[in-house]
């Protein structure tokens, strides 16, 4: 071979090397990056796990001793869940419109709570019960109203004629007379288990020693005897 052709091979040659060593480069930068810790196989990884939401503190309470004689307790006993200790519990009465806290107590280190009261009057007491930053609507009662009553004696009369308050006395006419209380006042009687409410209709009983007469429909509704000791709302 000629001088002259061995050098045009020998260019050719280079040309072509020059050419693969540009394609090469051209791929290699095209192709994506692998770092070395993503070709390594990939292990699970601990995800911080946000706190769990706080449960919203709910209470529950009961009323004990609904219907009691003036003089004795009444009691509520009730729990926060979940527990919270020291938690402010307050009673209130409704009185006149509004309610009013007529007693306080806390939470013990379990969440439970007992408060004892003494109702001062007669009749119905209408109760319920707050917790310190535990709204109404996650406040659960059993029992709202409880019933003070006195005890009392009771005759029976009737039927017949026209009452004090201006009504007829007939067989099945329910109510009682008193000396005191105005015509037309609701009262709550309780006997033997039984419950009754009826109005003042008359004047009397006149015999000594007694505070009420019933008529002979509600001593039939009570299973009262001739004279009883019943309890009495007013």
């Amino acid at each position: 071979m000629r001088p002259q052709s061995i050098r045009h091979a020998r260019r050719a040659g280079a040309a072509a090397g020059a050419l693969a060593l540009g394609v090469a480069i051209t791929l290699a930068a095209a192709a994506p990056q692998v770092s070395t810790a993503q070709s390594r196989v990939d292990r699970p990884r601990h995800r911080h796990r946000p706190a769990p939401k706080p449960v919203p503190l709910r209470l529950r309470a009961r009323l004990l001793h609904r219907n009691l004689l003036l003089g004795g307790d009444i009691a509520f006993i009730g729990k926060t869940t979940p527990r919270a200790s020291r938690r402010r519990i307050a009673i209130e009465e409704l009185t006149r419109g509004h309610w009013i806290a007529v007693a306080h107590t806390v939470t013990d280190h379990n969440g439970y709570f007992r408060k004892r009261l003494w109702p001062s009057r007669l009749g119905k007491v209408a109760l319920r019960v707050r917790g310190a930053g535990i709204p109404a609507a996650r406040t659960t009662m059993a029992g709202r109203v409880a019933t003070v009553y006195h005890q009392v004696v009771a005759s029976w009369y009737g039927p017949g004629g026209t009452t004090a308050c201006g009504q007829a006395l007939g067989s099945g006419t329910l109510g009682v007379a008193n000396r005191t209380l105005p015509c037309g006042t609701k009262v709550t009687l309780r006997f033997g288990g039984r419950v009754l409410t009826v109005p003042v209709i008359d004047r009397g009983p006149f015999v000594a020693g007694r505070d009420y007469d019933l008529t002979y429909a509600t001593k039939l509704a009570l299973g009262a005897g001739d004279v009883s000791m019943i309890w009495a709302s007013a």
